[in-house]
């Protein structure tokens, strides 16, 4: 945590399948390159606030739907793209063990939020500085990806590089679980839409077509209990 002057510790290997070794505190202390919307300073230290704020007190329900919807089962590896401050990151490893879950997010305010809130909870969890459009993990190491209320930040060529990038990260079988705004169904949607952090109605086909560009094999808009949000499922052919 502290200034580094003397020898360097070795970085532990990851419990997935690294590309790379975990960057020293020095590195992970920058923001990740992308050109995906990043989310830093006093927006990173109040973000929680926000969302329960902009989701009217709803967010704990919707974060429940969200791993229902996942249906991550014991001993599963779960990586958590986008994980912000680890909303999703946290539930995922109660469920599946902190050993088999990794969050990646190309912003270190977001990250020392969610290490933080992880600590707190007692759980080890490989949290990492990384962009969707470059996983810093070998070929086919997870059963499930999450990527949650991320994909609006993501210009469109960004999201087709990230389409690909889970893609070849998941296991043969394995199942992405995007979940995002969407306006035009509730007064929550429509102010999202506002503020241009909603996808309207008539985009989801276009990412329904990415991800089927990206080689899944299956994709489908899942019924949601909320009505500002959406649902989709995608599978690796196994």
């Amino acid at each position: 945590m502290s200034g580094d002057t003397g020898k360097r510790r070795a970085q532990p290997v990851g419990p997935t399948g690294d590309r790379a070794v975990r960057s020293p505190m020095t590195d992970e202390a920058r923001p990740t390159e992308t050109r995906g919307r990043m989310i830093r300073g006093w927006t990173a230290r109040f973000y929680d606030a926000m969302s329960w704020v902009c989701s009217l007190g709803g967010e704990a329900k919707t974060n429940r739907e969200i791993i229902e919807r996942a249906g991550i089962k014991p001993s599963e590896r779960v990586l958590d793209v986008g994980c912000g401050t680890g909303a999703q990151t946290l539930p995922a490893a109660e469920v599946a063990g902190p050993s088999n879950v990794a969050g990646v997010d190309p912003s270190p305010d977001m990250l020392e939020r969610a290490r933080g809130k992880a600590a707190k909870k007692g759980l080890e969890i490989d949290f990492r500085s990384a962009a969707i459009e470059k996983l810093p993990f070998d070929d086919q190491q997870f059963n499930v990806v999450l990527s949650s209320f991320m994909l609006h930040h993501l210009p469109d060529d960004v999201m087709r590089a990230g389409f690909a990038e889970i893609h070849r990260v998941l296991k043969h079988g394995g199942r992405l679980l995007a979940v995002d705004f969407t306006s035009g169904r509730s007064l929550i949607g429509r102010v999202m839409g506002l503020l241009g952090h909603a996808h309207r109605l008539e985009g989801l086909n276009g990412i329904k077509s990415m991800l089927a560009e990206a080689g899944f094999s299956t994709v489908e808009e899942l019924p949601s209990k909320q009505g500002h949000v959406f649902f989709l499922r995608a599978e690796k052919r196994g």
